[in-house]
């Protein structure tokens, strides 16, 4: 559930706490978008040292206006340690749709920790945005997040989107998967 007494709307899971990137959370996102095995399906690459990955956390920590983008650390609910992000992006309001990001420290993976916080960013994105179609863009070859999306009700619906993204001076083709709200 949203935490409405704040103006960044904080999630609570079972174990997660989705809330506001802040300085303290450098390390624990450099742990994701440092690991060049987390990132390489990613459309951009992996942060070379921490003062670049303290950059992308000023950022992501600017992301407040739900109108467009909103980026959250995930963070374990007990320790308020940041082991990952999740996000969405490219939001139309008018059109009732947006896409999503998520990673998650691979200290943590095998736990279900990411399904419990897609879950519930997509609980959000549907009972506080009203977004009807959720799409998860997604590396053909990234296996654990296509199982994490399918589990949840997505369905693939097209790709490979030939050089979709740029990564240095190559180019990816994902593939779609989406999400609609009933």
């Amino acid at each position: 559930m949203a935490d409405q007494a704040t103006p960044f709307p904080t999630i609570l899971t079972e174990r997660l706490r989705l809330r506001q990137f802040q300085p303290k959370d450098d390390a624990g996102l450099h742990a994701c978008l440092g690991n060049e095995r987390l990132v390489r399906y990613w459309d951009f690459s992996a942060c070379e040292n921490i003062q670049e990955t303290r950059r992308w956390v000023r950022i992501l920590a600017k992301t407040t206006s739900p109108y467009e983008s909103i980026a959250w650390a995930v963070a374990d609910a007990k320790t308020d340690e940041c082991i990952g992000m999740v996000n969405y992006h490219h939001r139309e309001a008018r059109n009732r749709r947006l896409e999503i990001g998520y990673i998650l420290n691979a200290d943590w993976h095998r736990l279900g920790l990411m399904s419990e916080a897609v879950q519930a960013l997509i609980t959000h994105c549907v009972d506080n945005l009203k977004t009807r179609r959720i799409a998860a863009i997604i590396h053909p070859d990234n296996a654990p997040s296509i199982r994490l999306v399918t589990r949840l009700g997505f369905q693939c619906e097209g790709g490979p989107l030939r050089d979709y993204w740029r990564v240095g001076n190559s180019f990816m083709s994902p593939m779609l998967y989406s999400f609609i709200a009933s």
